[in-house]
């Protein structure tokens, strides 16, 4: 299929521009220093810094990955949510309905636990992925759609690096939903030299972004970073639907060096507004055409109105506007010779209002007007000490965090209900308190052999307070009032032990192995939250027992990774909202993962650049027990595929004084089952395999072709190169959505069709 014209204007006129480079700028000699030391510094100290952290992890007995800022530029579309990256680590998959650009929301997967909204239930760890920022913590432990959002870091640019750890990992790492993995997300850093770039992009789907990142350099032993994004997108959905999405972030970080240590204070906001569009049948359904329910029109699926096609926002909409601002200090201080002192502060608050009218279909309530906010306060405190054959590690956090949460329904048919005299109230507070003491040790009897044991005691405290009364507007006289679920407090405390171990057989080439555990506390509707019925507390808290072991090597060209996983996840509560009944169910379940990842990079200069992530995994229930039916024993989990396969090649030159990067890859999808809101249980249903390939090109010149700039990047991306028709995810409906006929069908999210990025990167 051949681009559209404006796709090959594009280009053209990208590779017309890098074409006319003078050549004799400096000369052509292979050597890669030129257009690094060009910028004199940032660009080098990243890659510095970027090799320290390898090597760091290299010696470690966790399974961990960092992906750099070159990485960050291949898999990242211009305007794209840094969560795009994570595709670059062992063990992780991603899933979204996609908007084309970082407003969007996914689903974060490592070894087939999760964090992120998704499509439907199913899910038994709904929260299992911490994810931080400059190792400040991200999530909501409450939070019941599914902790943190891709959509609260939309703009990749703020960012340098990340590092992904499977599994619950060391304790002086861990967080309190550390269960699958802890991600890292690290922004960019001062630096002693004053510099910066600005970025442009434009690509599908009407999709333009711009950041900006400076450095002020060191001045006096005081050095800042700024940086900040805009994207927007009209989405890849086709028909009458029109629904932008768009996204901005604002990050500042100053730092102040001394003679005994460093201090620095960071400061994070972004916001976003997004469109949820209505999911697609994957076939016809009696009674459900584009223009509503039991309407006369064609009917409304992917096999008759397109794979892409959306019904107008006049009949359906879903609008979720979000912001966040963190606010964090860190402080080091070397005490003696040997004794450190880390300190981190935090401060985060969030808000998220969802607005939601649904005219499809019927519905008692069609307007759904959700508000929820978050204030967070946390600090944690670790000593180090280096002795003889020992890195000791003493330390420890405690948050407190408030969750207030209000749900007013109204459907102005129905009693000329409206926000001011709502038919459906809900509201609630949840305040969660979580504390957590460790000791670690790393032990090294015998040069390259690294033991490390660990031992944490941690305390979660939970109180739900049922506010629905107080929430009725005044003058207002609701037909549904959520009080059914009492107040109540849970408490849960328990020690967490783990033991890791890393032995360096050759120079770069290191065994490991890792057992660990984790505890966290259930979602906030297991405590009666959002329009959940009368609840049993739970007693225990989710926990899980993680084993992984394998291979890391580092030689030459050559890094990568080879292990084993085997995860036990138990007391998992697992709640599923039934549209058609306006209530959640809560299932209790256990979980196990197990499978095996390989990953492989070769080529770290010029060349030919060779890359794989696969994944052979089988995630299962081995008890599952719904609130209403019989349990189900060994049933396959939802939405997780038994294969992922992704392989690459690149080739990096330099020509005509400039650097080119070609990168071509291609990355399978196994099939996965489905899960019913029907029966509320896993099916033997499949949402078919997928393939998709995907080409990006760049060069980069050091030559001067704007003032004030030294150096200057074009990139091109074509994502699905081939525009291969598939659905991220899919589930069996239980008539809610679409109304009764719909019953028993299968709804999907479509992937994105081919979409064509192209962008502009000046640096100073």
């Amino acid at each position: 299929m051949l681009l559209a014209s404006g796709t090959k204007k594009l280009l053209h006129s990208a590779c017309a521009l890098a074409l006319t480079i003078s050549s004799n700028a400096y000369s052509d000699n292979n050597s890669p220093i030129n257009i690094g030391t060009v910028s004199q510094n940032n660009a080098a100290t990243s890659s510095i810094n970027a090799k320290k952290i390898m090597a760091r992890l290299l010696r470690s007995n966790t399974p961990s990955t960092y992906i750099s800022a070159a990485k960050i530029a291949n898999e990242v579309a211009p305007g794209d949510t840094i969560v795009d990256a994570l595709t670059a680590a062992p063990g992780v998959h991603i899933n979204g309905y996609g908007s084309g650009n970082g407003a969007a929301r996914y689903q974060i997967r490592i070894n087939g636990i999760q964090t992120g909204w998704a499509l439907s239930a199913g899910n038994p760890e709904k929260n299992g992925i911490a994810v931080s920022f400059d190792g400040v913590p991200m999530n909501n432990p409450l939070s019941n759609w599914d902790g943190w959002e891709s959509s609260e870091t939309p703009i990749a640019d703020i960012f340098s690096g990340i590092q992904v750890t499977q599994g619950p990992g060391n304790p002086d790492n861990r967080w309190y939903d550390s269960m699958g993995g802890t991600v890292n997300l690290i922004p960019q850093e001062p630096g002693k030299h004053m510099g910066g770039e600005v970025a442009l992009g434009y690509g599908s789907f009407s999709s333009p972004s711009a950041a900006a990142v400076f450095r002020t350099g060191d001045l006096s032993g005081w050095s800042t970073v700024f940086a900040a994004g805009y994207t927007r997108s009209n989405g890849f959905r086709s028909g009458p639907y029109y629904a932008p999405n768009e996204g901005a972030a604002f990050y500042m970080k100053t730092r102040k060096d001394f003679t005994d240590g460093h201090a620095s204070v960071g400061l994070y906001f972004s916001r976003t507004s997004e469109y949820r569009p209505m999911y697609i049948p994957v076939s016809p359904i009696p009674g459900v055409s584009v223009n509503g329910y039991q309407q006369p029109g064609p009917a409304y699926s992917e096999q008759t109105t397109g794979y892409t096609y959306t019904i107008p926002t006049s009949l359906y909409f879903k609008n979720d506007t979000a912001h966040m601002f963190l606010g964090y200090a860190k402080l080091h201080l070397r005490l003696a010779s040997n004794i450190r002192m880390d300190n981190l502060l935090w401060y985060r608050n969030g808000y998220r209002h969802h607005n939601r009218p649904n005219n499809y279909y019927y519905h008692f309530v069609n307007t759904e007007d959700f508000t929820n906010t978050t204030a967070t306060l946390g600090d944690k405190l670790v000593l180090s000490a280096a002795i003889p054959w020992n890195h000791l590690q003493v330390g420890g956090y405690i948050m407190d965090e408030r969750n207030h949460n209000t749900y007013l329904g109204y459907n102005p048919a129905v009693f000329a209900s409206s926000p001011a005299n709502p038919i459906f109230v809900a509201g609630y507070y949840d305040d969660w308190e979580g504390a957590n003491i460790f000791t670690q040790d790393t032990i090294t009897p015998l040069a390259g052999l690294h033991i490390t044991p660990g031992l944490a005691l941690m305390s979660y405290r939970v109180q739900f307070i049922n506010n629905s009364n107080a929430t009725i507007p005044v003058g207002a006289t609701p037909y549904i009032v959520r009080n059914l679920a009492a107040n109540n407090v849970s408490n849960y405390t328990k020690l967490i032990p783990s033991f890791g171990l890393n032995y360096r057989v050759l120079q770069g080439l290191h065994l490991f192995a890792t057992w660990s555990q984790n505890i966290q506390t259930p979602s906030a509707d297991a405590y009666g939250n959002y329009d959940q019925a009368s609840v049993v507390v739970p007693r225990n808290p989710t926990s899980i027992n993680s084993y992984i072991g394998g291979v890391k090597w580092d030689i030459g060209p050559w890094d990568g990774t080879v292990s084993a996983f085997h995860q036990h996840l138990t007391n998992a509560v697992l709640s599923s909202f039934i549209p058609s009944l306006l209530i959640t169910e809560l299932d209790q379940v256990s979980a196990i993962y197990n499978g095996v990842n390989f990953s492989a990079n070769y080529g770290k200069r010029l060349g030919v650049q060779l890359f794989t992530n696969d994944t052979l995994e089988h995630a299962y229930y081995p008890t599952y027990r719904p609130a209403s039916g019989m349990p189900l024993y060994g049933a396959r989990m939802p939405n997780v595929p038994t294969t992922s396969l992704s392989f690459g090649v690149g080739y990096r030159w330099y020509q005509m004084a400039a650097l080119w990067n070609a990168r071509l890859s291609d990355a399978y999808t196994s099939s996965t089952t489905l899960f019913s809101n029907i029966t509320n249980e896993p099916t033997n249903a499949q949402n078919p395999a997928y393939n998709i390939v995907d080409l990006g090109l760049s060069t980069t010149t050091a030559m001067h072709l704007v003032p004030g700039f030294h150096k200057i990047k074009f990139s091109l991306q074509i994502f699905n190169l081939f525009n291969r028709h598939y659905n991220s995810m899919a589930y069996i409906s239980s008539g809610g959505e679409l109304g009764p006929n719909s019953a028993g069908a299968i709804l999907a999210d479509p992937g994105a069709p081919r979409a064509v990025y192209g962008s502009l990167t000046a640096y100073f």
